[in-house]
């Protein structure tokens, strides 16, 4: 993958990221796991965690607790509701976005 492709993937992760927790609490290395199956390529080691902490930070998600598997801490993540205000509020932009998007591979798969 490009790092211009990374860019683009970069700017939806954490709404995706949300989006799961959206569903239940999810640990950090299950997060990475789902989007690494989505997009189908493993992303740069820490990627999601550094975007965990960015959420935290944001107050968009919260620790739900924790355990130790393997020696290691696992923290379970859960979004707040702050997280879906903000998942909410981008719901127009993602359509937008979207609607975009189809346009775009569109005419790359009439004219490529």
């Amino acid at each position: 993958m490009k790092l211009s492709d990374e860019k683009i993937l970069r700017g939806l992760l954490s709404i995706y990221l949300l989006r799961e927790m959206c569903i239940k609490p999810r640990y950090g290395y299950e997060l990475n796991r789902e989007v690494t199956e989505k997009i189908g390529v493993e992303l740069p080691k820490g990627t999601v965690y550094v975007l965990l902490k960015n959420l935290k930070n944001k107050g968009l998600i919260e620790n739900e607790g924790s355990c130790e598997e393997d020696h290691q801490k696992a923290v379970i993540y859960r979004i707040t509701d702050k997280g879906h205000e903000f998942v909410k509020s981008h719901y127009q932009a993602l359509r937008l976005a979207r609607g975009m998007i189809d346009d775009i591979l569109m005419t790359i798969d009439n004219n490529l």
